[in-house]
């Protein structure tokens, strides 16, 4: 793995040195939803492990966390393979992402688990953050393991075995409501062999419209599929915020899926997922784009 910045690893903890990361930007732009403040940083559940990050000065400090697990784990679901100084010069041209690198500079597109993302997107639809994040807490509870870190009690996320007992009385329990049933469906077809690793190697759009066939996955479901757990950078999930800027700030009038597609590889290229995450938080947070 070509990690771009100089790293050192002290027991459990590991130091990246001069990266371009805001945690509070990162872990709390609507890409991820098992990250708490805990004081001074973060407290996570990544990959079944509790996990604590810190930015301490120019340094990141990743605790819980060995130089294998780094390698093989954390470097890649902080995307420390890609220099976002040099992502976000190449945007130099347009105002509107200029204005939102400055907004809230240091967003970085985290790299999660697939399936963890998949169901955590399924319930994400017509539903705020706060909700979303109690219903994959309560899943990760009744359905995960039951670990400890540092004295403090955390739940892995279940795995697709584990999550397969679970009924829709159950998920519906959770909290999951008239999404229980999709994702009962969706945990269905993975253990009968859908293969989501497989979509991870296919061309975009081949990929989309794969996801699509599960119950309670849409485009914009998918395309945050691809882009926060499959490293499609070039996704840009479309939802009410972004479709704001699509129409009433860059000025593109079609409503078609496909020639909105066009427009934004045209204006924003293979990076195009990176900047959708700048322009969602900065739209957002300032309610831009409303008319």
């Amino acid at each position: 793995m070509d990690i771009k910045y100089k790293t050192e690893t002290i027991g459990e903890k590991v130091y990246i040195d001069d990266i371009d990361i805001n945690l509070e930007n990162t872990l709390f732009s609507g890409q991820a939803f098992r990250w708490k403040h805990d004081g001074k940083g973060f407290f996570g559940v990544c990959f079944g492990e509790a996990i604590r990050v810190e930015k301490q000065g120019n340094r990141m400090m990743i605790e819980n966390c060995n130089a294998e697990f780094f390698e093989n784990k954390m470097a890649h679901y902080f995307d420390l393979c890609k220099d976002y100084s040099e992502i976000t010069k190449g945007f130099e041209f347009d105002e509107i992402l200029n204005a939102s690198f400055e907004f809230a500079p240091g967003i970085r597109v985290l790299n999660q688990e697939p399936f963890e993302t998949l169901i955590s997107f399924i319930i994400s639809a017509n539903n705020n953050i706060k909700r979303i994040r109690l219903i994959i807490e309560n899943i990760s509870k009744n359905f995960g393991q039951k670990k400890e870190y540092n004295g403090q009690e955390f739940f892995s996320f279940p795995s697709v075995e584990e999550l397969s007992k679970a009924t829709e009385a159950d998920l519906a329990a959770c909290g999951a409501g008239y999404r229980a049933p999709y994702i009962v469906d969706t945990v269905s077809k993975l253990a009968d062999g859908f293969d989501l690793e497989a979509i991870g190697n296919m061309p975009y759009l081949e990929a989309r419209k794969k996801l699509c066939e599960l119950k309670g996955v849409g485009k914009k479901v998918a395309d945050c599929v691809l882009l926060y757990s499959m490293g499609f950078t070039n996704a840009f999930p479309l939802d009410v915020w972004i479709k704001r800027v699509v129409h009433n700030i860059y000025g593109f009038e079609s409503e078609k899926d496909e020639e909105i597609l066009g427009f934004v590889e045209d204006t924003f290229g293979e990076h195009a997922g990176i900047a959708q995450q700048y322009l969602f938080y900065y739209v957002k947070q300032n309610k831009l784009g409303i008319k």
